[in-house]
């Protein structure tokens, strides 16, 4: 038998999709495939796949297609958006669908998009805070200062 069917005594083998919405610029995907980088470096047991819905590849469809073929049968895609527009609220969820039904033998479980995530909102808020700061600050009085002290 060529695919693996999960019974209810199957063991459970993640696997992740982080989905971004691409481009033809090649630049653009290199803090995508960091987070995947990430990932791997913090689980190298853990499947990740980098997926993109428009102008570079792999899409959605070949990223789930590589990790049931790696063996997961419960795959996690994470949309890497800021916000919830069209693509996450209408096109994202027909994607997965289509999976599910692909894929009977595996659960696809699709995440809000990060920019969602009060960690990732926090976050950029703090970056935000500490942009708007950098350079307003006073210099620090334990730094002595080269030209007065020389």
């Amino acid at each position: 038998m060529t695919h693996s069917h999960c019974t209810p005594s199957a063991a459970v083998v993640p696997g992740l999709v982080l989905l971004a919405h691409g481009s033809r610029d090649a630049l653009w995907r290199q803090p995508i495939e960091a987070v995947q980088a990430a990932v791997q470096a913090a689980q190298p047991a853990l499947a990740c796949h980098c997926a993109y819905l428009e102008a570079c590849e792999p899409d959605l469809p070949a990223a789930a297609a590589a990790l049931v073929q790696e063996g997961a049968n419960h795959i996690t895609v994470l949309p890497l958006f800021l916000g919830t527009g069209k693509h996450a609220r209408e096109d994202i969820p027909c994607l997965v669908e289509a999976l599910r039904r692909q894929y009977p033998e595996c659960r696809f479980e699709l995440q809000a998009a990060v920019g969602e995530h009060p960690r990732v909102t926090g976050l950029l808020a703090e970056l935000a805070i500490e942009q708007a700061l950098a350079g307003t600050a006073p210099p620090s009085p334990t730094a002595p200062d080269k030209e007065m002290s020389g």
